[in-house]
């Protein structure tokens, strides 16, 4: 496994030419005999480098840019985060690059691979198509930490919270409040370990442990309002008795208000609704959403500590667990 990221000078020594020749053949510029071309284009592929387009603003040899890679911003969830980040790296000197990937696998893996045309100091990485076998198959050139749920054994730091306990967190709540018929929103489509994933084994779990029946549990991809109100509306058309919700995040549960007010069930008093993030729209919504609360701040906090610490010092596969706290509100009032 390499220890750095491969420069220009290390295509040049495998293909026995210049650098200015690989620079040549890099840029396309017919200057290069097609013999000498192949040789540095295999040398290329050996090494498996990509172009540093920022070289130029790189001080000391190093970036001073983090990259936070995430599936969208359009998540109020997402778009904290980055806050969070961009006042700490300040803080630290150094600068935010937010890098959307849209949730695609491909784009996900190219932060893994630091196959990206601008060489960063370290990639903080919330993935949702990342397997096992795309990290240890990564190549150890720049820092990662993954925040989220572990994908693999490897030895690569990441930050989450609890998202299981938190789940079990939220179904004990409706539970001491009389709810029994308890579905969920939010599970997912794919078998890749996610947070998804473990907030419904979570749920599961807790069901079990309650002796009540797991019965009503909807899947989709993408955790949006739309989802919520879509996924709301097949639950209740299944037709099985249903007193409360548990969705996985925020933005679903407030898509599934709307659809249980518009079917003419009334939240909380026939269904209960609860959710996770805690973004601003859960505390101004009507009801108030009652919802789990991560700590943002020390997860950043911890995810660059593991990100910036020298390779000596840091412990590679560090795995961190945030706080999260259980806000209780309205919509999930005890059943009358």
């Amino acid at each position: 496994m390499a220890t750095r990221r491969p420069v220009i000078k290390d295509v040049a020594a495998l293909a026995g030419v210049s650098w200015k020749t690989v620079s040549n053949v890099m840029n396309d510029r017919p200057v290069v005999k097609p013999e000498t071309r192949q040789r540095v284009l295999d040398a290329v592929a050996t090494l498996g480098y990509t172009p540093n387009h920022a070289g130029r603003d790189l001080r000391e040899g190093r970036s001073r840019s983090v990259a936070l890679v995430l599936p969208e911003l359009e998540n109020p969830y997402f778009a904290r985060l980055a806050e969070y980040a961009e006042r700490a790296l300040a803080d630290r000197g150094r600068t935010l690059s937010i890098e959307l990937t849209g949730g695609d696998a491909d784009r996900e893996a190219a932060y893994l691979q630091g196959a990206t045309a601008r060489e960063f100091s370290a990639v903080l990485l919330s993935a949702t198509r990342v397997s096992e076998q795309s990290v240890v198959n990564r190549p150890d050139w720049t820092p990662l930490v993954l925040l989220g749920e572990r994908v693999s054994n490897v030895a690569v730091p990441h930050i989450a919270i609890d998202n299981a306990g938190a789940t079990v967190d939220l179904v004990r709540h409706l539970v001491a409040g009389g709810r029994r018929h308890i579905g969920f929103i939010g599970a997912p489509e794919s078998a890749l370990p996610s947070t998804g994933s473990v907030r419904l084994a979570g749920f599961q779990a807790a069901m079990r442990f309650a002796d009540l029946p797991v019965a009503n549990i909807q899947r989709c991809i993408d955790w949006n309002r739309e989802d919520g109100y879509r996924l709301m509306q097949q639950m209740l058309a299944v037709g099985d008795p249903l007193d409360a919700v548990v969705c996985a995040n925020d933005l679903m549960a407030i898509g599934a208000v709307r659809a249980l007010v518009e079917s003419g069930r009334r939240v909380p008093d026939d269904v209960a609704l609860v959710g996770f993030d805690d973004i601003a729209e859960a505390a101004w919504c009507s009801p108030p959403l009652t919802t789990i609360r991560p700590d943002l701040e020390l997860l950043v906090r911890h995810a660059l500590d593991a990100a910036l610490t020298p390779d000596g010092v840091r412990e590679r596969g560090s795995e961190i667990v945030v706080p999260h706290e259980l806000v209780v509100r309205a919509s999930s009032a005890p059943k009358g």
